[in-house]
């Protein structure tokens, strides 16, 4: 013998698929920032607060600011930088001048 649904029961299971619903459209969607993510850069200058733009330049990588200018670098690329001597040095210099 089968039970008949009560209106709490079809509220119930209304209200599970709307989640349902939800919670997929939730995944829908974090899935679809995280695919843009390499494409959108986080970072914000700290003198400015202006898009950062990573620059690779011989191997080296800097981030610099789009509006002031500011140059920031990690330790693996400053030990490289001082490195260069010369005209490789001032090739690098102008490179991060464009």
């Amino acid at each position: 013998m089968k039970k008949e649904k009560t209106d709490q029961d079809q509220f119930i299971e209304l209200d599970v698929k709307k989640l349902q619903h939800i919670e997929a459209e939730r995944k829908r969607h974090l899935t679809s920032v995280l695919q843009r993510m390499p494409d959108m850069h986080f970072m914000r200058c700290p003198r400015c607060s202006r898009a950062l733009k990573e620059k690779t330049i011989t191997d080296i990588t800097i981030v610099i600011c789009v509006q002031c200018k500011g140059i920031w670098i990690d330790d693996e690329s400053l030990v490289k930088v001082l490195s260069l001597s010369g005209d490789m040095a001032d090739d690098f210099i102008n490179h991060v001048k464009k």
